[in-house]
Parts: structure tokens; sequence; C-alpha cells
């Protein structure tokens, strides 16, 4: 035990997730690290509230083997203030399929990723994956706490970045298992894109098309729970208008569709939802006011508020709801390689009725409108440090 905790030391002090491109050649100490402190005030009719009090801290040894070639590898630790125990997979709103293997003190994972730059616009990543913006994709279909509280995505990525068009396909392996293992494998395919069909300098129209498609299964495990997957798919139209350069205007909507194509753990074969937007940038400051509308929607990678179940009450499946939604963020510039985020989230939920179907029981539920929120701080350290220049 002593050991392993020394070894873990000389890793905190020798070796940064830098998603940026460093020059060739270059072998680099890096440090990426997430502080953040976000406490969700829910009713309690969708989802229970909880704090989320930690830190993600991510060492990591650089290089550049040339223009096109980048490799990085360290380790990623998270902690909670509090915590003892730590699940191996990503946070999901997917019930009874956590795996069984957990970490305490510190949920330790090994970070490597292996990067060719095949053109100016086009890369594809091996090992850890880049998520850190949610993969571009709305609130109802992702989850911002996934991005630093979540298990890092660890697959294969595809991105396109181009004048009109913006893609990111990824595959991410969230657990493996091996012959007769006690737990489901589960991994989560995803495809984001934006066209533009429109494109000039005060003024844009995007297309954006995504895609999630989540599978849990194995063929040699032990356990009762055999093969599901689910998919969300999303389409929609955006328009941007700019003033000035700090002053920014967009709205639009998307069409959401939740289908169970296999598996009969979800309360919905299929479901659809509708998110209408208008927002405004101006400098760091993010302004966003939604209305949503849900029916059988199951929302795979996103906050509870977005599904049509509850996530605390057992058996219990909401009817058409309807929701306003609001979000405000702030960027804030502490110094070079360091920043701060402050957030805000607000549903709120119109009157909703459902039924609770429980072994036999039933119950017909209403319930009047509420509020919920959710606030939080996160500070990013990105410093990173040069060991020497090789030729």
């Amino acid at each position: 035990m002593k050991r392993r905790f020394f070894f873990l030391a000389i890793v905190l002090l020798i070796s940064k997730v830098s998603f940026g491109q460093l020059s060739p050649n270059e072998l680099r100490f890096n440090i990426y690290n997430y502080n953040f402190f976000v406490n969700n005030e829910y009713k309690g009719v969708r989802v229970s509230g909880y704090t989320l009090p930690g830190f993600r801290f991510t060492p990591t040894l650089s290089y550049n083997l040339n223009e096109n070639i980048f490799i990085e590898g360290g380790i990623s630790l998270l902690h909670y203030w509090g915590a003892n125990k730590y699940p191996n997979i990503v946070y999901s709103n997917l019930p009874s399929w956590r795996a069984s293997q957990y970490q305490n003190g510190v949920h330790a994972l090994p970070f490597f990723r292996a990067v060719w730059h095949i053109s100016r616009s086009v890369s594809f990543s091996f090992g850890n994956i880049d998520y850190r913006n949610c993969h571009s994709l709305s609130e109802p279909l992702y989850n911002i706490e996934n991005t630093f509280s979540g298990d890092p995505e660890m697959g294969l990525q595809l991105k396109v970045n181009t004048k009109r068009f913006k893609g990111d396909l990824w595959l991410n392996w969230q657990t493996f298992i091996f012959n007769n293992d006690d737990h489901n494998e589960t991994f989560c395919l995803g495809l984001a894109t934006k066209t533009k069909i429109i494109s000039k300098e005060k003024f844009a129209l995007t297309l954006p098309i995504n895609a999630i498609v989540q599978h849990l299964g194995g063929e040699n495990n032990h356990t009762d729970v055999k093969v599901h997957s689910w998919v969300n798919l999303s389409f929609g139209l955006k328009s941007d208008i700019a003033f000035n350069k700090n002053l920014f205007l967009y709205f639009g909507g998307d069409y959401l569709k939740y289908k169970q194509l296999t598996g009969n753990i979800m309360p919905f074969k299929d479901g659809f939802a509708q998110f209408y937007y208008i927002g405004t940038k101006f400098k760091k400051v993010n302004l966003k006011l939604a209305y949503y509308d849900s029916e059988g929607f199951v929302s795979i990678l996103g906050s509870q508020h977005f599904c049509n179940f509850s996530n605390n009450t057992p058996g219990l499946v909401f009817d058409r709801a309807n929701q306003f939604y609001a979000k405000i963020d702030y960027d804030y510039h502490i110094s070079k390689k360091c920043n701060a985020t402050f957030y805000c989230q607000l549903w709120k939920q119109n009157k909703i009725t459902g039924n609770i179907i429980n072994e036999g029981y039933s119950e017909r539920v209403e319930r009047d409108g509420f509020f919920s929120f959710s606030v939080g701080v996160i500070m990013n350290l990105e410093p990173s440090f040069l060991i020497k220049k090789l030729h």
C-alpha cells in the first residue's frame, strides 16, 4: 500500500492534458486540472438533488513525433471531497447496469492518446478522446457534468473542421469484459455535425445533426442483463447574428428522437422531444433561454430533467410534459493557462402528470409546476513545461 501511494506521489510530481498542438520534437510535462464545486437543488420529482465538490487531476508527458503524430500519456485522478468509493464507468441515467468494480480514496485511470493529424482540418485519435466542449451537443443530449466528473472518454475519434462543416465521430468504450465477467460491456457511439448552409460575415445558418447510440451487452458474461441498445437522434436549424465582435444573437430549434433498439430496461420503446431556444453572447457571458416539450423521451447522456421518467421513484413515468429552461455562463480569465467558469441552470417544470406502475401496483400522479436549479464554478489549470527539445 505504501509503495502504491509513493508511486502515485512520484507520478504527480513528474508527470496536463495539453489538447493544443505542440512543436515537433518537444518533450513536455503537462498538467490538466479541473477544480469544481456544483450544487444541484432539485425538487425531487424527476431526480434528487446532490452536490459535486472535487477535482480531476491529469498529469502527462507529451511528445510530437512530427507535425502529424502526437502522443501523450499519464494518469487521470478523480476525487470527490468526502466520497469513499467510485464506479468505473461514466455516470449516466441508464439504470441497473453499474459495473461491480470500485476504487477507494481516488478514482485513478491510465491516460494515453495518440493523435494523427491527417491534414489541417482532419484528425484521428486513439485512446483518450476530446470531449471538453460536450461534443458540441445541446443540453438535452449531453450533461455538462460529464466533462468534469464522469470517466474520461476513451476509444476512437475522428474530427473534421472546415469552413462549412464540423464533424465529430467517436466511440467511447466505457466497460470492457473478459470471459465470465459478472458485468456487461458498455460503449457509446456518437456523431455530432454542424453544416453551415449560409455563411456570411454577420449571419450564419447552420444545420446540426446528431446521433448517440448506447449499447449494453457482451456475449461471455454471467449476468441477467443481456443485450440492450438505445439511440438518440436530433436535427435542427440555428441562426447566428453578429452585431459586432463582442455581441452576438442566436436562435433555433432541435427535434429529438429516442428509440429503444433492443432490450426492455427503459420504460419507453420510443419518444420525441422539441427544444426551441434563443440566446445572446456578450464578450464572455452567454445567456440562453429555451422551451422544452417531450413525450416518452430518454436522454442517454443528458440530464434527468430532460427524461420522461423519474430517477428516484421506481416505476414513475410521466405523460407528455413541457418546461422552460435557462442557462447563463461566464468565463473569467485569471492568468495564462488558468481560467474560471461560472454557470447556472434553471428548469421551470410546468404542471406534470404520470403513473406509477410497479409490480402490480398502479397510481395516478399529478404534480404542480416546480423550479429546480444548478449552480457551479470550475477552475481550469493547464500549465505546460518544456523538458527537452529532442532532435
